[in-house]
């Protein structure tokens, strides 16, 4: 399994976090489990060999070869597979403010789900998806798509300040940041951050914060530390370990010591880690 990364064109690097193109001769290993814990990301992806299936909730999304897609901001883990024959697929991860400007969807729409690009932008996809199609090699695809998520963020030239700072605001406390600080900074009530967020990015602030929370754990067990190496600092971001044990469950799928000590998940470390 081959990941590839590409530099994000200067237009887009305010609203793209990376681009990856994910490569195997016989798809995703059988011995990996293969998940996507939320990020506070949405993503297009676009399967240019084989079909990808990711599993939400129990809810079964499908993306077939040669077609667009885009994923929302997640709160919950998705399971991905594919079949066992050549795969390819190239993937566009947004900031959690990084989607609205570009395609001016409704966020709160995309929640947990992925959905052809097509229900959203109609004409936008079918030429997209048409190019994307004839082109042959990932190079090409990387350049053809981010000419057209420029060219579509000049067309729709939409203002992001509020969201950006608050987003921002929240990372950088790693989701410590409580929300009345939030609007104490912001000079926005709770009511009215909660709405533009729904819209904007999909999640709630303090959802948002919740995965930033999550993610600051997850990343150091992305970069090799075992849950024994850092279970003492939990207390500092959870109540106590058995809160943790919960978030963490719920954005994995399993308790933090199993998911350490006994599933493999090499695709999510490799997106996780850049």
């Amino acid at each position: 399994m081959k990941f590839s990364f590409f530099e994000p064109r200067t237009e887009l690097k305010p609203y793209v976090r990376q681009i990856c193109a994910i490569e195997s001769p016989n798809g995703l290993p059988s011995s990996d489990t293969s998940i996507a814990a939320p990020n506070g990301c949405p993503k297009l992806i676009f399967p240019y060999e084989n079909s990808v299936t990711s599993v939400l909730e129990q809810r079964v999304f499908e993306s077939e070869e040669r077609r667009l897609y885009f994923m929302g901001v997640r709160d919950t883990p998705a399971v991905v597979r594919t079949g066992s024959g050549r795969t390819g697929c190239l993937g566009i991860e947004f900031y959690p403010y990084g989607a609205y400007p570009i395609f001016k969807v409704p966020m709160n729409e995309t929640v947990n789900v992925l959905v052809d690009i097509n229900d959203y932008l109609p004409k936008w996809g079918r030429e997209i998806t048409q190019t994307l199609e004839n082109l042959n090699t990932v190079e090409e695809r990387v350049s053809y798509i981010q000419d057209r998520l420029v060219a579509l963020m000049r067309e729709n030239h939409v203002e992001n300040r509020l969201v950006t700072f608050c987003i921002d605001s929240l990372k950088k406390s790693d989701g410590l940041m409580a929300i009345s600080d939030l609007e104490q900074q912001s000079n926005y009530s709770r009511r009215y951050l909660e709405t533009i967020f729904r819209n904007r990015v999909g999640l709630s602030p303090k959802a948002l914060a919740k995965i930033f929370r999550f993610q600051k754990f997850y990343r150091k067990w992305a970069s090799g530390k075992a849950y024994d190496e850092f279970k003492d600092e939990l207390y500092k971001y959870y109540f106590d370990q058995a809160h943790f044990t919960k978030e963490f469950k719920r954005m994995t799928g399993f308790s933090p010591r199993h998911f350490t000590h006994e599933v493999s998940n090499e695709f999510g470390r490799q997106l996780t880690l850049r």
